[in-house]
């Protein structure tokens, strides 16, 4: 006779149709986040709603809310999630509870259903939000990040439901919004009170349990020069003549590079689990008013990662931005220009980070799930942000990064994820759950 666990695993196998069928009805629905919260469209919300649909047919009791975003931010400014601005009106978050039979460990499985917008149509091989199953591969927006995850999570539970497994503890399920600019839907969710025993956030990790993720800072180095005529013999600037804001935007980028390389072997700046030190990327440059004239002023957008170790007294990245603005106010002071006319820093985002020792309860039960499962119980890093801190941390859920796909196809055209990677996902998930609330 199959034990209980070879009988799940069989199960999931054989619905390996059924989960590709739910990733491929999440895919379709567009719920593009944007800059501008009121330029969503209803995709976000069409989303959710099939999700309630799905949690209450399993018997699972929904929560379906409109997060209020000045409330949030006015309670919480300062600390993790809480972003100026965001408005969710028509955007909800979904939470739902399963509960057990009574006495046992609970757990949230959790994940985002907001996706980045999928660019230029002519970078694509297939329409975005019309997935197509080939190659053993389903394509399309979200499939890697992280719509993948959210599949696999609902199949889970439903896959454990449809055997009559059973469970003392409850299990927690939720879906937000927001995720792609900023993490306010993660902070709804936990200020709505959804928390429990221990947590899976299904964001792309390739089936590798994540503990750990980064950071992120997202800044604005504004330089200000002069500007003149970009073909004229310039006066000398102390005398009233052009500076030109792209040769001091070089200057920054250069003592960009060098902050980088010293971060490259500074023990505070690398972790065991990570692949990387920690680094400032630079995304976007601006500078520059008219063909013929010299740039009056340069814009470097960069994203900086931090670790846990680093955080501040508010659970932020408030320690290493001190350090890269003393960077930059040290790096104008090899310009003569620059020491008088420093530039200055301005924070965008601060997106927060956790990590989970490896000794907790919930980590070691879930590698011993995940090796049954016949994937690789070591542990890993998640080196972009996600948002594990908000529940680990405001919400006391130890929560890891496991999800399916390759993390860097996130963001990038032509997502897509292996239906054995989800399969595997899914079968690693069901394990863990039934280990955890049994």
């Amino acid at each position: 006779m199959a034990s209980l666990e070879e009988t799940i695993a069989e199960r999931v196998e054989a619905q390996a149709d059924r989960i590709v069928e739910t990733l491929s009805a999440l895919v379709a629905f567009p719920s593009i986040v944007k800059s501008n919260p009121k330029e969503a469209g209803p995709g976000e919300r069409d989303c959710q709603l099939y999700l309630q649909g799905r949690l209450e047919a399993l018997g699972f009791t929904t929560d379906l809310w409109d997060p209020d975003g000045p409330a949030l931010y006015a309670k919480y400014q300062g600390r993790p999630g809480a972003n100026k601005g965001r408005t969710f009106e028509g955007r909800p978050n979904l939470g739902g509870v399963l509960k057990g039979t009574g006495g046992g460990r609970s757990i949230m499985l959790t994940g985002h259903i907001d996706v980045v917008p999928p660019g230029a149509a002519q970078h694509w091989a297939t329409d975005p939000f019309k997935p197509v199953l080939k190659d053993g591969f389903v394509h399309g927006r979200g499939t890697i990040d992280m719509k993948g995850g959210v599949a696999c999570m609902l199949m889970a539970v439903e896959i454990l439901k449809g055997l009559d497994v059973p469970l003392s503890g409850d299990i927690v399920f939720t879906t937000v919004v927001d995720e792609e600019i900023g993490g306010m839907g993660s902070l709804a969710m936990v200020d709505r009170g959804f928390h429990a025993d221990a947590g899976i956030m299904t964001e792309p990790t390739a089936n590798k349990i994540a503990p750990l993720c980064h950071g992120i800072l997202w800044g604005k180095i504004i330089i200000d020069g002069i500007g003149g005529h970009a073909e004229l013999t310039p006066n000398a600037w102390y005398s009233g003549g052009p500076v030109d804001a792209v040769q001091l935007c070089r200057q920054m980028l250069d003592g960009i590079d060098i902050l980088n390389r010293r971060w490259m072997f500074d023990p505070k700046k690398n972790h065991p689990l990570m692949d990387q030190p920690n680094q400032i990327i630079v995304t976007q440059v601006s500078a520059g008013e008219h063909p013929s004239s010299m740039a009056g002023r340069a814009e470097i957008i960069i994203d900086a990662q931090y670790l846990p170790s680093e955080k501040d007294e508010f659970a932020l990245g408030g320690n290493v931005k001190r350090e890269i603005e003393e960077h930059v106010f040290n790096v104008c002071q090899a310009d003569p220009y620059l020491r008088l006319h420093p530039a200055r820093v301005e924070w965008i985002l601060d997106a927060d980070c956790a990590e989970i020792p490896a000794d907790n309860p919930f980590v070691q039960t879930f590698q011993e799930a995940v090796k049954a499962a016949n994937l690789s119980p070591a542990l890993s890093g998640f080196g972009a942000h996600s948002d594990i801190g908000l529940p680990s941390g405001l919400g006391n859920t130890p929560t890891v990064n496991f999800g399916p796909g390759d993390p860097a196809q996130s963001h990038q055209p032509n997502e897509r994820v292996s239906v054995r990677d989800l399969v595997d996902c899914t079968k690693a998930i069901a394990l863990a759950v039934e280990r955890w609330c049994r």
